[in-house]
């Protein structure tokens, strides 16, 4: 049984400029003002390992309430505006045909609320969150955890970013890197397939390799 495992925020959703931008003008609010390449290396990252780490250099308030005032500035709305049209076409193709799963290390109730919005989140058999599991991403239990309640055999991960590129080799399975402009041609250089544009052709044809 075929199995397609995506990460969200930069696979699926152009988010992640929107979420650097929004904790750039919360954290100047707080007296923090940091240059917007800063946010980077957290692209990927568990939003709460994000929250305590800027909690160490300001005072924020706890993770949900600072979670709020992000959402209430974000640049964009969650919708299907900011959906990759390649990721789209093949959700929808998928759909019906090969079992898919949207695995984010993002909190699950936060997830739950940019698929719905977005009007995707039926396409999905299974969604998991970073705060389901005891070690998010870059640990591949996350996918593990996925793949096991999915029940399928034969699986291939989607994902941006190092950290979830890292997590879904650690799963032990095949991991497409799509590339989004977001890193450099080394720092996807781990995953076994670099894109920059999903194909579901290809991506059906590269089942049958594995």
């Amino acid at each position: 049984m075929f199995g397609i495992f995506w990460d969200c925020d930069g696979t699926i959703m152009d988010t992640e400029k929107s979420y650097a931008y929004a904790w750039k003008d919360f954290l100047l609010s707080k007296g923090l003002d940091l240059p917007i390449e800063d946010f980077d290396k957290f692209v990927g990252v568990d939003d709460r390992l994000v929250h305590q780490q800027f909690s160490n250099l300001v005072d924020l308030d706890t993770f949900e309430s600072t979670m709020d005032e992000l959402h209430k500035i974000m640049r964009v709305d969650f919708s299907e505006k900011i959906l990759f049209n390649d990721a789209l076409n093949c959700i929808q193709i998928f759909n019906g045909e090969i079992l898919q799963a949207c695995v984010s290390a993002s909190p699950k109730e936060v997830l739950n609320f940019k698929l719905s919005d977005a009007k995707i989140i039926e396409y999905f058999e299974f969604i998991i969150g970073g705060n389901e599991v005891e070690e998010n991403k870059p640990s591949g239990e996350i996918y593990k955890k996925a793949i096991e309640t999915l029940g399928t055999d034969k699986n291939i991960i989607i994902e941006d970013s190092p950290t979830g590129i890292r997590s879904g080799k650690d799963s032990g399975n095949f991991v497409i890197a799509i590339d989004r402009g977001m890193f450099t041609n080394d720092q996807l250089s781990e995953a076994d397939l670099v894109v920059d544009k999903l194909n579901p052709e290809e991506i059906k044809t590269l089942f049958k390799t594995l």
